[in-house]
C-alpha cells in the first residue's frame, strides 16, 4: 500500500446557497412559506412587510372592496361584535362565555362516530349490526370498500361468522344507505352513483350517462347530446349536476385534526368559458426590501454582518419570484392539458405525468414534482391537490394514449355485460380491449380487476352455480 496524488477530471453538481434556498421556497406550500417568510424578517434586519399591501395580494377584487367598506363601516361605528359576543354568551352560560362553545367543539363527532351512531339508531337484526360496524371501520380513508367480500368474511372469521352474500346485503342495504352518500362503494362509478335520486329527473339523465357514456363524458356539449339523443340543455344540466357530486366522501373517515389549506392556483371559467389562472401568492403579502438602512454607513463586524443580511434578503426575494414564475407556467399548462378534468370532473381526466410537464414548461422533472407536490389548486369543480391532475396512461395502436381509469370503468362494463353464467376471462378482456385499439397485457386487467374489487372468472362461475 502507498499514499499518492492524482489528478481526476469529472462533474457533480454543487448546490450554492442561493440554489439551494430556491428549491427549499419552491418545495414549501402557502402555510409553510409564511412562517418561513416571518422567520426571516425577524432575522434579517434587510427585510420587512409592507402591510398596506397584505389586503391586496391577499384578497381577489370582490373581497378586497368589501374588506375595505367593512373596515371603513368599523372606523366610523366601531367594531363592537368582540364584545357583543362575550356579553351574550355571559348572559347563555351564566358568566363563562366559552363553556358552551367547548361543549360545542367537544361535541363534533368524526365521520367514522357519526356513522356508527346512525347505524345503532336503526333497528336490524344483531348480528347484521355487528357486521356493519366492522364494515364501516373496514372503509378506506376515501370512504370505500375495496376488498373482496368472500377474503373480507375469512379476515374476520375470528370475530364474526358469516359469507360473502351477508356481507354484500349488510354493505349494500345498510352501509350504503349512511349519511354522507357514497360511502362504502367498490369503484369511483358506484360512488356517485350512490349520491343520486333516481326520482329526481336529471339524476337518471346522470346516472345513464355515468353507467353508458362514462367514456366520451369528455366530448364537447353537441356531440354527446347526439350520442345520448338528449337536448344539449340537458346535457349541461348534467354536467352541473356531476360536478356537485363527491368523488371521496369518505374526509374525516378516522377524526384526523383539522388542517388549514390555502390554495397555490386558482383556476376561474369566465363567461365565454375560459380557462382563467391566477396565482394569489404573488408578492407574498407585501415583503419587500428594508430601505431604512439603504444609505447607512457601517463599519467593522457590522458591516459584514449588514452585508450578508442583504445578500440573503436579496436571494429570498428572487426565489419568491421564480417560485410565483414556475408555478404560472405550471398552471398553464394543467388548464391546457387537462381542460376537460376542470370542466368534467374526474371522468374527464388525461393521461399526464411529470416528464410531461417539465417539457411543456421546459424544466427538469424533478422540479415539477417540488411544485406539485402538497399544494393544492381552487377550481370549478372544487379544491383539488395538485397531485391529482396527473394520471398513468396506456399507449393506443394510433399513437395516443388513454387514462387508466377509462380503461378500467372499460374493465367493468365487459365484466359487468357478460353472459350469466359463462364469464370471460381475463385474457379475453385484452384480447377485446386490444381490438380497440389499447395496448394492453393479461397481467395488467387482472391488477386493474383486482383494484375494482371484481373477482376472477373462475369465482364469478362458481358463484352463479351457487346461485
Amino acid at each position: 500500500m502507498q499514499t499518492k496524488l492524482s489528478h481526476k477530471l469529472g462533474q457533480r453538481l454543487a448546490l450554492t446557497p442561493q440554489l439551494t434556498q430556491s428549491l427549499k421556497v419552491l418545495a414549501m406550500n402557502c402555510i409553510e412559506l409564511e412562517t418561513y417568510l416571518e422567520d426571516s424578517i425577524e432575522s434579517n434586519p434587510m427585510l420587512e412587510m409592507d402591510f398596506n399591501a397584505t389586503v391586496a395580494n391577499e384578497t381577489p377584487n370582490q373581497e378586497r372592496a368589501l374588506e375595505v367598506a367593512e373596515r371603513e363601516q368599523w372606523k366610523e361605528t366601531g367594531d363592537d361584535r368582540w364584545e357583543s359576543m362575550y356579553s351574550s354568551s355571559s348572559r347563555d352560560s351564566g358568566g363563562d362565555g366559552f363553556t358552551e362553545r367547548e361543549q360545542t367543539w367537544q361535541g363534533e363527532l368524526s365521520l367514522s362516530e357519526s356513522l356508527h351512531e346512525q347505524v345503532n339508531r336503526q333497528p336490524m337484526p344483531e348480528n347484521e349490526r355487528e357486521l356493519a360496524h366492522v364494515l364501516i371501520d373496514s372503509l378506506d380513508d376515501d370512504g370505500y370498500f375495496r376488498v373482496d367480500p368472500a377474503e373480507f368474511a375469512l379476515e374476520i372469521a375470528d370475530q364474526l361468522t358469516t359469507d360473502a352474500s351477508t356481507i354484500e346485503k349488510v354493505l349494500e342495504q345498510v352501509v350504503q344507505q349512511l349519511e354522507p352518500g357514497g360511502l362504502g362503494a367498490r369503484d369511483l362509478s358506484e360512488c356517485l352513483l350512490l349520491q343520486l335520486d333516481p326520482d329526481q329527473e336529471i339524476d337518471t339523465w346522470v346516472m345513464r350517462l355515468l353507467l353508458h357514456f362514462s367514456d366520451v363524458l369528455h366530448e364537447p356539449d353537441h356531440i354527446l347530446a347526439d350520442k345520448t339523443e338528449c337536448s344539449i340543455e340537458t346535457i349541461q344540466q348534467a354536467r352541473v349536476r356531476m360536478r356537485r357530486l363527491d368523488p371521496f366522501p369518505g374526509h374525516g373517515m378516522r377524526g384526523d385534526n383539522n388542517f388549514f389549506i390555502r390554495p397555490e392556483i386558482v383556476f376561474r371559467r369566465n363567461n365565454d368559458k375560459v380557462i382563467e389562472v391566477d396565482i394569489p401568492g404573488t408578492g407574498w403579502r407585501g415583503i419587500r426590501l428594508n430601505e431604512q438602512w439603504k444609505d447607512h454607513e457601517w463599519q467593522g463586524k457590522d458591516k459584514e454582518f449588514m452585508s450578508q443580511a442583504m445578500k440573503e434578503a436579496k436571494w429570498l426575494m428572487h426565489a419568491l419570484d421564480q417560485r410565483s414564475e414556475t408555478l404560472m407556467k405550471v398552471a398553464l399548462c394543467l388548464a391546457q392539458r387537462q381542460r376537460a378534468f376542470l370542466e368534467f370532473g374526474v371522468l374527464g381526466l388525461k393521461p399526464l405525468t411529470l416528464q410531461d410537464v417539465a417539457e411543456d414548461v421546459g424544466l427538469h422533472e424533478s422540479t415539477i414534482s417540488r411544485v406539485t407536490n402538497g399544494k393544492y389548486a381552487d377550481t370549478p369543480i372544487g379544491l383539488i391537490e395538485l397531485r391529482r391532475f396527473f394520471s398513468a396512461g396506456l399507449p393506443t395502436r394510433g399513437g395516443g394514449a388513454i387514462s387508466v381509469y377509462r380503461v378500467q370503468q372499460r374493465v367493468k362494463a365487459l365484466i359487468e355485460s357478460e353472459p350469466a353464467g359463462r364469464p370471460i376471462s381475463d385474457q379475453a378482456i385484452a384480447d377485446r380491449l386490444q381490438a380497440e385499439g389499447i395496448e394492453i397485457a393479461r397481467r395488467t386487467v387482472a391488477k386493474y380487476r383486482e383494484q375494482l374489487g371484481l373477482p376472477p372468472s373462475s369465482q364469478r362461475r362458481r358463484a352463479v352455480k351457487s346461485r
